[in-house]
């Protein structure tokens, strides 16, 4: 974004207060996380109101952005306020026009697990020879792509968009906001399973986004998950699809080689191509196959895409790997996770030959079902590892219980109540050759566990 807050009122129905010829270059929900040039959107939440914060925003930012009859104090000099009937529509409404004037072709990617990463996957195949931008970090929700589409560097062709949700509609408003040309479909799961009675109405949340979806466009399923096969007759776009060995584009004569990765065939429309996937974990190659079979709809060769594959590293808290000073390896998983996320790490876990460590903490958003998952977790992580410490209350305890009842010893299984326990816990119990694998939702905060243990060391 380059605008004026003057072009900015204009574009949302509202009017600038101050100096309205200030120049913005992106825009931030947080007050906390505002840089110079940043509008400053003032939301009401549940919790607190935005316009608390907009004097201590304006320290930094360029310009607010708030409701109309909010009573605030002197604008600073060469500060403006836009003042609007609805933040929130202005904000999206300013996206949506960012969007379009900015003439991109947008990649959008959703599902339960695994988005992240096939985003990251993906970027990095079409920056190969095209000007490519993306969503950081986790802003993948009504709040946080609108300020990725309005904070993105000038010159890109190209816009890779992760989108996420908890709710139904959330993604119909990304969807109006993004007018993907390529959709792509990760799994989908039973997760936020507090908000949603039922798969069903998860696939149908999900299902969103395909009514914004170009009709000359690309779709891209995994054709091994049965709750999209109906995708396709929901609308005229080109269909993709990777995964079984009838699909399009898919995985052969995979070679698991543990923490080190994996080497495949890789088969897309366009060819075959012989990979080396330096990612751990049988559900890496899945994610990689994903982003290459949506890389195709640009028709990106085969030798590009082999050619980024080994040269790719996991982001941040998403198995990135790292070494403890007692020599051990610790997998950092700890950005969030769900049961489908959890057991496919414990499949990575369980497959290395050293002693295995496995630190879980609570998974959330699952509801009535939350019970039952942990349980299931906890029986997998007997299966999987020679030690486990749980992270948590009430949920955490029942990963211990089940893993207790299913054969793992009592000195085996460790309880911590939160991230600086289990890290004491680790620190007193790691050996050089163990195997770590740190993973548990974003609110429990494992990735505090992780910092405290590898501060100061390799990684």
């Amino acid at each position: 974004m380059n605008r004026s807050a003057s072009e900015i009122a204009r574009i949302v129905s509202g009017f600038a207060e101050g100096a309205a010829d200030v120049v913005l270059s992106g825009a931030e929900v947080d007050s906390r996380n505002v840089e110079p040039g940043d509008l400053f959107v003032a939301l009401r939440g549940s919790r607190s109101d935005g316009h608390a914060f907009v004097d201590e925003a304006l320290a930094v930012a360029g310009a607010a952005l708030v409701r109309f009859d909010a009573e605030l104090d002197t604008i600073p000099s060469g500060r403006a306020l836009i003042r609007v009937e609805d933040p929130l529509k202005a904000y999206w409404t300013l996206a949506l026009n960012e969007r379009r004037e900015r003439g991109w072709t947008v990649v959008a990617i959703t599902g339960s697990v695994g988005k992240t990463t096939t985003k990251e996957m993906l970027a990095g195949i079409l920056a190969a020879d095209r000007a490519v931008g993306s969503t950081s970090g986790n802003r993948n929700s009504t709040l946080g792509l609108p300020a990725e589409v309005l904070s993105q560097p000038e010159g890109i062709e190209l816009f890779v968009a992760e989108t996420g949700m908890s709710r139904a509609g959330e993604l119909d408003v990304m969807g109006v906001i993004l007018e993907p040309e390529v959709l792509l479909y990760t799994t989908i799961a039973p997760v936020h399973r507090e908000f949603f009675s039922s798969i069903e109405g998860i696939v149908e949340a999900k299902a969103e986004l395909l009514g914004h979806l170009d009709a000359n466009g690309t779709l891209v399923i995994n054709a091994d998950d049965p709750h999209q096969a109906d995708f396709p007759a929901r609308t005229p776009a080109t269909l993709l699809r990777y995964g079984s060995r009838d699909a399009d584009a898919r995985i052969e004569d995979l070679v698991d080689r543990g923490l080190q990765g994996s080497r495949f065939s890789l088969h897309l429309p366009s060819g075959s191509v012989s990979v080396e996937l330096p990612l751990a974990g049988r559900h890496q190659a899945e994610n990689f196959l994903a982003a290459a079979t949506a890389a195709h709809a640009f028709d990106v060769g085969v030798d590009t895409v082999a050619a980024v594959a080994s040269s790719l590293q996991a982001a941040p808290r998403r198995g990135r790997i790292h070494r403890h000073d007692s020599g051990a390896t610790i997998v950092d998983d700890s950005y969030n996770a769900s049961p489908l996320a959890v057991r496919r790490l414990l499949e990575l876990l369980a497959a290395e030959p050293n002693r295995r460590i496995a630190v879980l903490g609570e998974m959330y958003e699952l509801g009535e079902s939350a019970a039952e998952a942990h349980r299931e977790v906890g029986r997998e992580a007997a299966g999987a590892a020679d030690l486990l410490i749980t992270v948590g209350g009430d949920d955490a305890a029942k990963i211990a219980e089940a893993a207790r009842a299913a054969g793992l010893s009592d000195h085996a299984v460790h309880e911590a109540t939160d991230a600086e326990d289990a890290a004491e816990l680790l620190g007193n119990l790691l050996e050089s050759r163990d195997i770590v694998l740190i993973k548990g939702s974003r609110g429990v905060g494992l990735d505090r566990t992780v910092d405290l243990l590898i501060e100061g060391s390799e990684t």
